[in-house]
């Protein structure tokens, strides 16, 4: 296991290395499931962008990223005579081929790099969850969740993420599964998430100060690290983080070190692997995670990954899920429906005391997590889904969890 993990990480970080052949361009395919196909499908069917006289765009038939650049300056022609809908599916595709389109001469108001820009955007929600065999997973809480970027310069940008909560029920304090032994049940008034730069050094895009660290699938690590990550690679991404946790125990700093590699096999498949190593004040512990995921019919794309650490005993983690289509809060009446099965013994994966919301639901869980997302009006997702199993390290306990959610994104 050790060995062929070693193997693969060697065989990705070759091929990681900025200016090694294998390193993407502007005119290598983008994965035929890529929301881009969806949203400009959309586009084309409503008029704004005709792609079929050019023989740019063909349904299902893969696409460069330089062809999709240009079929997004069309649409940008166009934007004086569009919707808010579509304006927001516009200006999300030009994001997505901003360096393209800068190479296509296309200038983008929304986009155009102005030294001290300050970028608003942030998510509002409603999220009502029920355990019905207990009351540890039940979390009921309003949330509003405010990102600020700051341009530095063209290519540097300072980032800044603020969380507000409150419980419905007890609106002095704040909520989240599992949260009120961390916080005492004192209110979350503004809490700072994410602080960090980021920008281009040699090739590379670095990132350093308090960010989110999420491994492949999010299988072992889903937490905040304040360090330094550095990327590079475009066929094969491969980052490595150096940094802190906030600690697995109330009061004490976990160190991390990670590297992760996402290989884009084919237009369709990807496969990521993650090793992490981390200092919990009695040793080292190791984590190890291999998955991937592939389209396998139109619209349907399923994942899985397994992760082992060197805990003893109960030291091996596995997820799947299969997933039909995907909301976009751009996209009115897009959906989704998912299915997945998780076992997370609490051996086989880190957390930190800090590790709330959504994280608290995979430690130490076993079984399935079943629903769906809808988008009922513009720059919205509906979420419902059920959880049902056992705890992971006894199997003893039942664990039924059912969540309502509606957010807003602006």
């Amino acid at each position: 296991m050790k060995k062929s993990l070693i193997m693969t990480f060697a065989l990705v970080w070759l091929c990681g290395i900025p200016h090694i052949t294998c390193a993407a361009t502007p005119f290598s395919d983008v994965p035929t499931k890529h929301w881009s196909y969806a949203a400009v499908n959309k586009l084309a069917a409503e008029g704004i962008i005709d792609g079929e006289s050019t023989g740019e765009f063909q349904g299902e038939k893969a696409l460069t990223r330089y062809e999709f650049a240009v079929l997004v300056s069309k649409a940008i022609t166009k934007e004086d005579k569009v919707n808010a809908e579509q304006k927001a599916l516009i200006d999300k595709l030009a994001r997505e081929y901003e360096e393209e389109l800068k190479g296509l001469g296309v200038r983008v108001k929304a986009l155009e790099d102005k030294a001290g820009d300050i970028h608003f955007a942030g998510t509002a929600r409603l999220r009502a969850d029920a355990q019905t065999n207990g009351d540890t997973y039940d979390d009921q809480h309003v949330n509003l969740d405010l990102n600020f970027t700051y341009k530095v310069n063209p290519d540097w940008t300072f980032v800044v993420e603020n969380e507000y909560q409150r419980k419905i029920n007890d609106p002095s304090a704040g909520d989240s599964a599992g949260d009120n032994a961390i916080k005492d049940n004192d209110a979350i008034n503004s809490e700072t998430e994410q602080m960090y730069g980021m920008g281009p050094v040699a090739g590379a895009i670095v990132k350093g100060g308090r960010y989110g660290y999420k491994s492949a699938y999010g299988l072992v690590i889903d937490s905040k690290v304040t360090g330094a990550e550095v990327s590079f690679g475009n066929v094969v991404k491969t980052s490595i983080s150096v940094g802190n946790t906030d600690g697995g125990t109330v009061g004490l700093i976990d160190n991390h070190k990670g590297i992760e590699a996402d290989w884009g096999v084919t237009p369709d498949t990807n496969v990521r692997a993650n090793f992490s190593q981390i200092n919990i004040k009695r040793g080292n512990q190791n984590y190890y995670t291999v998955g991937f995921d592939t389209k396998i019919a139109d619209n349907l794309v399923f994942a899985a990954a397994a992760a082992k650490s060197s805990n003893s005993g109960n030291n091996k983690a596995v997820f799947t899920e299969l997933k039909y289509k995907e909301a976009d809060s751009v996209v009115v009446g897009s959906s989704d429906i998912f299915v997945n099965y998780r076992k997370l013994p609490s051996n086989a994966i880190y957390y930190t005391t800090k590790d709330t919301e959504d994280r608290i639901l995979d430690i130490n869980f076993k079984g399935v997590r079943a629903g769906f997302d809808y988008v009922p009006m513009l720059n919205s997702k509906l979420t419902v889904w059920f959880m049902s199993g056992k705890d992971a390290d006894t199997s003893l306990n039942q664990i039924k969890v059912y969540r309502g959610q509606l957010e807003l994104y602006f």
